[in-house]
């Protein structure tokens, strides 16, 4: 009897031990699932917090590049006088302007546009020689790569063709916009008929000058 209770004690202990055994194994194939699978989703947690960020740093830079100019004009001029200082102007994301040029930042597509508002004086502006008045309006570009200044869209309208000699003013606008492929490091100036500049309207925003990254 003693024999057969140690025998069924130490079969009992035998078991309880192999229990034991499977189940601290289960717990750390378990542990080692959990801490896999944390793992991984970490990594692509983090894999798709770096595309966020970067997809929005560089939403965030583009949608920042952007200029709008107001017009002026002084008497000894030959070309329109861009202000960034006053009315509904202002630049920002890189686009600067110097010397009267709006200077490219970064390699990109950037939708540029102008709009220049004249008012014509028929009797005074149009020559006697002519049966209409000629205005026009370009944006050129200057480039590194060629190194001159290449006209890069222009227009031109005509007025009082059909007017009679007398003292009212016709008015007329010429608006230019589109995109274009741009590089670091482009100047974008204007040209206008430099004798019609006095005619040109200033006021309330009717002539300007900008740009900006698509």
């Amino acid at each position: 009897m003693v024999s057969r209770r140690k025998a069924d004690s130490s079969k009992s202990g035998v078991w309880r031990v192999c229990g034991v055994f499977l189940a601290v194994t289960l717990c750390a194939a378990a542990a080692v699932c959990f801490t896999l699978n944390k793992s991984q989703s970490n990594q692509e947690s983090g894999t798709g917090l770096r595309l966020t960020r970067d997809h929005f740093s560089h939403a965030k830079l583009t949608s920042k590049a952007a200029i709008h100019l107001t017009g002026g004009y002084e008497p000894k001029d030959t070309t329109l006088d861009w202000k960034v200082d006053q009315d509904q102007a202002f630049s920002s994301g890189g686009l600067e302007l110097v010397n009267r040029e709006i200077i490219i930042p970064y390699d990109g597509i950037y939708f540029v546009y102008t709009q220049v508002s004249f008012h014509i004086s028929c009797s005074a502006d149009r020559p006697a020689e002519d049966d209409a008045v000629y205005m026009s309006h370009a944006v050129k570009r200057f480039s590194d790569s060629y190194a001159s200044n290449k006209p890069l869209f222009s227009a031109i309208r005509s007025a009082c063709v059909h007017a009679s000699d007398t003292e009212e003013l016709s008015y007329n606008t010429i608006y230019l916009g589109a995109a274009f492929q741009l590089r670091a490091g482009d100047r974008l100036s204007t040209e206008t008929t430099s004798k019609l500049l006095p005619r040109v309207d200033y006021e309330n925003g009717k002539t300007f000058f900008g740009v900006f990254a698509l």
